[in-house]
């Protein structure tokens, strides 16, 4: 029986997510908002459907869910990795900043979730579905400077992680990556990602193929539930964050 996930964010380290499941038989929904060429993308490497949907809009979690269910007739996973990624500085922050980025990020998450647990408690198998969101390492440790809408959202996503976790157990785990330094950012210059690598002990940047195999893990793992794992390169161990 193929198992069927959810995914959204599937353009940046998304996709790379995505083809490995694709590539072990899973067949996906793939949630995006502009990125249609990605979905086509993964269509080369096993069973797509593509839900175009806008995750700041509160109506389309209920859609999302039940299209997938419709094309696939099951579900047993979500991985969540929509996130906005832009700077706020405090003194022009706004609250059109601040829900661009909570909406998506962890409102999305909260009410994805619920919807999505509906229909893995259909699930003969136990566990019956399989959660993971992605954080940001420093959400927990060192929030830096000017990001002040993405590290509020990141973090209650983060505390989202750990509720949705004791809410439903035991049938449903519900885990999360706290990535690190994984793919330049859009206004990151090279100059600056390399100095940001440096910073890490093991100056180098995070694995795809890391990324891509924990999260395979947290999708057969049936001991673990609530845990954020730190996947960064050792950064969060390295000191503050400017």
């Amino acid at each position: 029986m193929q198992k069927v996930a959810l995914i959204t964010g599937a353009r940046r380290v998304g996709f790379e997510i995505a083809k490995g499941l694709l590539k072990e038989g899973w067949q996906l929904a793939v949630v995006y908002h502009t990125s249609q060429e990605v979905v086509e993308e993964l269509k080369k490497y096993g069973e797509v459907e593509g839900i175009k949907a806008d995750l700041s809009d509160f109506s389309s979690y209920q859609r999302v869910v039940a299209q997938t269910v419709e094309r696939f007739g099951r579900l047993d996973a979500l991985l969540h990795l929509a996130s906005p990624y832009y700077p706020t500085p405090l003194e022009s922050l706004s609250l059109e900043d601040f829900m661009n980025h909570l909406m998506p990020i962890a409102t999305a998450f909260l009410f994805l979730t619920k919807e999505c647990a509906k229909y893995m408690q259909r699930n003969d198998q136990s566990p019956k579905g399989r959660i993971v969101a992605f954080g940001d390492w420093a959400t927990n440790t060192t929030p830096y400077k000017n990001y002040s809408a993405y590290f509020l959202a990141k973090g209650a996503l983060h505390t989202a992680i750990k509720v949705l976790a004791k809410e439903l157990a035991p049938h449903i785990l519900v885990n999360g990556i706290a990535l690190g330094p994984t793919l330049k950012p859009p206004d990151f210059s090279q100059e600056r990602w390399d100095a940001y690598i440096q910073k890490t002990p093991l100056k180098r940047e995070v694995s795809l193929e890391d990324v891509v195999e924990l999260t395979k893990y947290l999708l057969r793992v049936e001991t673990m539930t609530g845990e954020i794992i730190n996947l960064d390169s050792g950064r969060h161990v390295a000191g503050e964050c400017t």
